[in-house]
C-alpha cells in the first residue's frame, strides 16, 4: 500500500473529522464514556476550528492519502511553540490502517517540517488510556517524560508527556 502525505486543505475538513471520530472511538471506546468522546470531538474537531488550523500559516497540517483510493486515512498537525520546540498537536490514523506505516509517514513529514524550523525537539502529550498512541510514540523514538493531567470535555484525565530529540 502506498501512502502519500500532502498539506491539508479546507476540502479535507470532513475527512479529517471522520478519521478523528473513528480513531477516538477505537482508541478510547473502552476507557472513556461516549459522552466524553463526543464532547472532545465537538470541541477539538469543530469544522471551523479544523479549517482555521489548516489555513493558519504557523501550523503545519498534513493529511495521508492511500495511493490506491485517494482518500484521507490520517492526519497530523504541529506548531512551533518555543524557539527550540515544535508541539505535535495531533496525529491520527484511521483504525483500519493502524500498523500500515501511515502514522510513521505522517510523523516523518512532521519531523522534516520541525527540522526546517530549526528546533531541537518535538513534544506532545498522550492520554494514559491511549495504549495504541503510547506504543506508537515509544516505537518512534519518543522519550516518555512527566505525568500530567489533561482536560477533555470538562474532565481531567491522566496523560504522559513525550519528547523526541531531533
Amino acid at each position: 500500500m502506498s501512502v502519500e502525505i500532502r498539506e491539508a486543505t479546507a476540502d479535507d475538513v470532513a475527512a479529517i473529522r471522520d478519521v478523528a471520530r473513528d480513531s477516538w472511538y477505537a482508541a478510547y471506546g473502552g476507557s472513556l464514556e461516549p459522552s466524553t468522546i463526543e464532547g472532545a470531538l465537538g470541541e477539538y474537531y469543530d469544522p471551523e476550528l479544523i479549517e482555521a488550523g489548516v489555513e493558519h500559516d504557523d501550523i503545519a497540517f498534513f493529511v495521508a492519502e492511500s495511493g490506491d483510493e485517494e482518500s484521507v486515512i490520517g492526519f497530523a498537525s504541529a506548531e512551533q511553540t518555543w524557539a527550540d520546540e515544535v508541539e505535535l498537536h495531533t496525529i491520527y490514523v484511521h483504525p483500519d490502517r493502524w500498523g500500515d506505516g501511515v502514522g510513521a509517514a505522517l510523523l516523518d513529514r512532521i519531523r522534516r517540517w520541525a527540522t526546517e524550523q530549526g528546533v531541537d525537539r518535538i513534544a506532545c502529550s498522550v492520554l494514559a488510556e491511549n495504549s495504541v498512541g503510547i506504543g506508537f510514540f515509544e516505537a518512534s523514538g519518543f522519550r516518555r517524560g512527566a505525568e500530567a493531567k489533561g482536560e477533555i470535555a470538562g474532565e481531567l484525565h491522566d496523560e504522559y508527556e513525550f519528547e523526541l530529540e531531533l
